[in-house]
């Protein structure tokens, strides 16, 4: 446990950091949400992304975490979309409940009425370059285009057949056409872990899942509590909750046009 709490608070290497979470992670002494949570807010945002999901994954760690979110020690929209809706959909219903109350204002909000807001991004002049920034901020967790990211959701990295139009509706809309081989899974385990990533796969006496950051957990069956189909995406709705429509207009630009930029060819007008 030191070790690895001197390693989350010194180490340069991220890598590192994320390998000594996941292994703090694991361990059961009361002290890990304490450590955690103290960390939080001095750490970058790949390492307390991990750190919130570990919180999230223990109903006694979610505790902690909604008793600081109460306190006023840490805001609701801290965390991303996906761990805001994990938390609302709780197996527990007291911490569901609080949860719920607690997080209104990161909970996202309705799909149709956030892309009619949000087609006023596609008038704006666009800048890729800044929309490549708004990718390694906010997609890399799943999606890779080029150097930048891991493969754990759907290709995006050719998009030259589609318009702007499917692209914002793709990203406000993820789970309206999604492919099964990506709809997320939760899973509880016999010690009462929470998870939730993609089924990569299965044998009669094991499951894989593949999860965001690229992180893959084999778990027997026989420490499998639950399964069950969420039915829907992993990506979460509400990304656009930390995307204003500059910023959108800016990431649907490199997402369209990012082999234009890497080769230095200028794309066409409107494309």
């Amino acid at each position: 446990g030191p070790a690895l709490i001197a390693l989350i608070e010194s180490e340069a290497a991220q890598d590192l950091r994320l390998e000594a979470v996941s292994a703090l992670s694991a361990q059961s002494s009361p002290d890990v949400p304490r450590v955690m949570l103290e960390q939080l807010q001095q750490q970058t945002p790949a390492i307390r992304r991990a750190m919130l999901t570990a919180l999230i994954a223990n109903p006694q760690r979610v505790a902690m975490l909604l008793d600081e979110i109460e306190a006023g020690k840490l805001r609701a929209t801290e965390l991303d979309p996906l761990q805001a809706r994990r938390l609302a959909a709780h197996s527990d219903p007291k911490l569901r409940a609080r949860a719920t109350k607690l997080l209104a204002s990161a909970l996202p909000a309705d799909r149709s009425k956030a892309l009619a807001d949000y087609r006023e991004a596609l008038q704006l002049k666009a800048d890729p370059e800044h929309g490549r920034e708004i990718f390694k901020k906010t997609c890399t967790a799943c999606h890779r285009i080029g150097t930048l990211g891991v493969d754990v959701a759907p290709s995006i990295a050719d998009s030259r057949t589609k318009t702007q139009e499917q692209l914002l509706i793709d990203i406000l809309q993820p789970s309206k056409a999604i492919d099964n081989n990506y709809v997320s899974y939760s899973v509880i385990t016999a010690d009462g872990q929470s998870l939730v990533g993609i089924i990569a796969a299965e044998t009669a006496s094991s499951v894989t899942l593949k999860m965001p950051e690229n992180k893959v957990v084999s778990l027997l069956r026989s420490e499998i509590d639950e399964l069950r189909s969420n039915g829907i995406s992993l990506m979460p709705d509400g990304l656009e909750r930390g995307i204003s429509k500059q910023d959108m207009a800016d990431l649907i630009s490199f997402i369209k046009n990012w082999r234009y930029i890497e080769s230095d060819v200028p794309a066409r007008a409107g494309k």
